[in-house]
């Protein structure tokens, strides 16, 4: 299979499918609804294909938000289809994921897999992301509620963790406000609370255990 991963200055052949899985029924407690394997780490090169495989779900897409880290430098802007899609880096401390923006709000989170992992390696992940891990038959998990506000998706996540301690529903309002200060220059603010959603909720999933002094 070494004939789909990237290779130097190999070129790239955008017209073939993209490998990409969306999990069926994703489970309430999980944030990426599936996984996708491009063939190089050129974000601009892979996107016209991807897009063009979800149109079903997300319809016209109108920004993607992208680890730095994971790909080569990418245009702040580019036409796919004669429609303009805004690309928004952003850091986070998570395995590397793209969100799929629709202009209505509806979006996708999707697991990158690395290009240059073995088929194996790649094919179970693929494989393990479309698994239907939903106890009940779901909605098009493009189907998700947008906040309006910062302030809003930190209530949310307050709200959705359910532990109803003051001090950890702080933490998370300034989780929100640290990672919205990468999109202050961002030319579709409007989509903004989405990003900062999907940074911060995988944050808390990584253990930040209060302090044993106040436990005991």
């Amino acid at each position: 299979m070494q004939d789909d991963l990237p290779n130097g200055e190999r070129e790239v052949d955008t017209h073939r499918e993209p490998r990409v899985t969306v999990t069926p029924n994703r489970h309430p407690s999980e944030h990426v609804d599936g996984a996708w394997w491009p063939r190089s780490t050129q974000l601009s090169l892979e996107l016209p294909a991807l897009l063009s495989s979800l149109a079903g779900r997300l319809g016209q897409v109108a920004v993607v938000g992208y680890h730095r880290t994971a790909w080569t430098p990418a245009p702040p802007q580019m036409q796919i289809d004669g429609d303009s899609v805004q690309l928004q880096g952003f850091t986070s401390d998570e395995p590397a994921t793209v969100i799929l923006i629709g202009r209505d709000g509806r979006h996708l989170t999707l697991r990158v897999i690395t290009p240059g992992v073995t088929d194996t390696v790649a094919r179970h992940e693929l494989d393990a992301a479309s698994a239907d891990l939903g106890d009940s038959p779901a909605d098009n998990p493009a189907e998700q509620v947008v906040a309006r506000s910062v302030t809003e998706v930190a209530a949310q996540l307050a709200d959705h963790e359910g532990r109803e301690d003051p001090e950890r529903t702080a933490q998370i309002a300034r989780w929100c406000e640290e990672a919205a200060q990468q999109f202050v220059d961002a030319p579709v603010q409007t989509f903004v609370p989405i990003l900062v959603h999907h940074i911060v909720r995988s944050r808390m999933r990584t253990p930040h255990p209060r302090s044993e002094a106040h436990r005991l």
